[in-house]
C-alpha cells in the first residue's frame, strides 16, 4: 500500500472508493463502489458491513448533503443520495460530475461516523470526473459540504490515500460510530487493460473544523 500521510490521523477511519465498498442498510451483506475508463467495465470491491443493532435508540432524520465543495482543487459537485446495487455494491452516479452520499451512513451533520461520499474517476460515457483530483490535495485543505436545507459543514484534509482494492479497510471506512469524518473515495493507480480494473482506490479522509 502507498500512502502519503498529510497529517497525524486523528480519526478512527478510513478509506472508500469511487470503485469502493459500503455497508447494507440492514448491516448484512457488503456493497461495493465502481469506476472505469474508456471503454472499459467499471470496478468492483466486495467488503463487510458494520453489524447494527435489531433495536437501534431513535434518532434524529438524516439531512442530505446535495453538494461538496474543494476550493484547492476548483471543484463544486452535486451530491445525490444513494444506497446499494441488487449485486450487492455500492451505487454510484453513471456520470462522474456526479457524486453519491451513502444515505445509510451518517450525513455531515451526525453526532459520530463516517459520512461517505463517493464518485466515478471516469465513464466510457463521459469525460473525466473532479474526483480525478482528490490525489492532489493539500494537507488542510478546506472541504466544505452543503446540505439540503442549506446548512454547511466545513472539513480540513487529514490523509489521502491510496489502498490497493484488496486491501481497502471497509469497515472503518463505513463506520457508523465513533469521531466523526469525512470520507471521499474513487479510483486510482493503474489501470489494469486486461481486467478493466483500476488497481488502487483513492481515500480522502477530512476532519470537521470547529466552525463546521
Amino acid at each position: 500500500m502507498t500512502r502519503r500521510l498529510i497529517a497525524p490521523l486523528v480519526l478512527a477511519v478510513v478509506a472508500l472508493s469511487a470503485c469502493a465498498p459500503a455497508p447494507s442498510p440492514s448491516g448484512a451483506g457488503a456493497p461495493s463502489v465502481t469506476s472505469t475508463p474508456t471503454p472499459m467495465p467499471a470496478p468492483t470491491a466486495a467488503v463487510d458491513v458494520p453489524i447494527v443493532s435489531s433495536a437501534p435508540a431513535p434518532v434524529r432524520a438524516s439531512l442530505p448533503p446535495v453538494r461538496v465543495q474543494i476550493a484547492q482543487l476548483g471543484i463544486d459537485m452535486e451530491v445525490v443520495p444513494v444506497g446499494v446495487e441488487s449485486g450487492g455494491f455500492m451505487e454510484l452516479p453513471p456520470d462522474p460530475a456526479i457524486a453519491g452520499w451513502y444515505r445509510f451512513g451518517p450525513d455531515p451533520w451526525s453526532s459520530d461516523g463516517n459520512t461517505v461520499i463517493s464518485a466515478h474517476i471516469d465513464s466510457p460515457d463521459y469525460p473525466i470526473g473532479p474526483f480525478a483530483d482528490l490525489r492532489d490535495l493539500d494537507p488542510d485543505a478546506e472541504v466544505t459540504v452543503v446540505g439540503a436545507d442549506g446548512s454547511v459543514a466545513s472539513y480540513g484534509v487529514v490523509s489521502v490515500t491510496y489502498y490497493p482494492k484488496q486491501d481497502l479497510p471497509t469497515n472503518e471506512i463505513f463506520a457508523r460510530t465513533g469521531t466523526r469524518a469525512l470520507v471521499l473515495i474513487t479510483c486510482g493507480g493503474e489501470f489494469d487493460s486486461s481486467t478493466g480494473h483500476y488497481e488502487d482506490n483513492v481515500v480522502v479522509v477530512a476532519a470537521p473544523r470547529t466552525d463546521g
